[in-house]
């Protein structure tokens, strides 16, 4: 991890090892983005109308019970800071504008945020506040994408072998 602090030329000066490791990674969450959607398609849809009837109940849908959102809630605010936390250290290692990665981690957190509440709001305060999913999914999903299309674009795509740290650039014994 030191080689991070010594970080002068983005991340494609990272070491090949650990642009592996990174790159493993933000490809296995680009699939669970994927499979994510798929998910919101087959369960909540992606209006709030049909997120209040997930919820709270609707047609021949069922209103969640307190210890299925418990659930949900429990495993959701577990996991997803944490994902928030590693892909955004990342992101705001690219050479994007400092406010721009500051403002899409603010928006990544305040999507997880309203992403959790949202069920119970729209459980235990009222079916119009299904909307908080839909704002959520609008806050993380551009978020999400960019802290791992980001640092894998600037990994890959801005080689330049002249980097210092980059051992493939250094010098071997006897050259000059």
């Amino acid at each position: 991890m030191k080689e991070f602090l010594y970080l002068k030329h983005g991340l494609s000066s990272l070491q090949p090892s650990t642009r592996l490791a990174y790159t493993l990674f933000l490809v296995f969450s680009l699939a669970s983005y994927a499979v994510m959607v798929a998910l919101a398609v087959d369960r909540s849809g992606f209006t709030a109308s049909s997120a209040a009837s997930y919820y709270a109940g609707g047609g021949d849908v069922y209103p969640k019970t307190r210890g299925e959102l418990l659930e949900v809630t429990h495993f959701h605010l577990f996991s997803m800071p944490l994902l928030l936390f590693v892909q955004g250290h990342l992101f705001l290692m690219t050479c994007w504008p400092q406010r721009l990665k500051i403002a899409l981690v603010y928006a990544a957190f305040a999507g997880c945020a309203l992403d959790l509440a949202a069920p119970w709001l729209v459980v235990y305060v009222s079916r119009d506040l299904a909307v908080a999913k839909v704002l959520a999914r609008i806050l993380l999903g551009p978020s999400l994408l960019a802290f791992a299309l980001v640092p894998l674009w600037e990994m890959w795509s801005q080689r330049d072998e002249a980097h210092p740290g980059n051992p493939e650039s250094s010098p071997r014994l006897g050259e000059e």
